[in-house]
């Protein structure tokens, strides 16, 4: 719970940071833009609170284009599933559950480490997007400027979780 309110206010940061008259421009390496890439924030949220409560979680109401409606999207997504994994009892960490389509190359998994997998798929997708806001404030949206700076190194989870507690 803490490391996802932890990414959840540096996601809210960036979506506030993004310039306005970008936000809806579609980057030329990957073809999307900052607003739906920041509306995607949202579905790996609810799938968080998805894999705590094993309920299905409210989907993202229609199409979010206002930065308003994405951040509003973001905060009711967080707080379903901020209070999903507090309330969690210990023992449902452990419990083996089916494994999401996309989330983990397993059929079964436990949920707790699915869990885990969910938050570092949110952390790659905040990355994503800080390539485009540094990109965009920058003003070098061209080819090449995507890349990140070079290829990206697969980091064990144990580091990843480590980096960002």
């Amino acid at each position: 719970a803490e490391v996802l309110e932890h990414e959840i206010k540096k996601v809210v940061r960036m979506v506030r940071a993004y310039p306005v008259a970008r936000f809806e421009r579609h980057h030329p390496e990957c073809g999307r833009s900052a607003c739906e890439l920041a509306a995607g924030f949202g579905a790996h949220v609810r799938r968080i609170e998805e894999l705590a409560t094993g309920r299905t979680a409210e989907p993202a109401r229609g199409t979010l284009r206002a930065r308003g409606e994405i951040l509003l999207d973001l905060e009711l997504a967080y707080l379903g599933a901020h209070m999903a994994l507090r309330a969690m009892p210990p023992l449902r960490w452990a419990q083996v559950i089916d494994a999401p389509a996309g989330l983990a190359p397993w059929r079964q998994a436990r949920r707790g480490e699915l869990l885990w997998l969910a938050l570092r798929e949110m952390v790659r997708h905040d990355r994503h997007f800080g390539v485009h806001l540094s990109s965009a404030q920058s003003g070098d949206e061209g080819p090449g400027s995507h890349d990140g700076g070079g290829p990206r190194r697969e980091r064990p989870l144990r580091e990843l979780i480590e980096s960002v507690a």
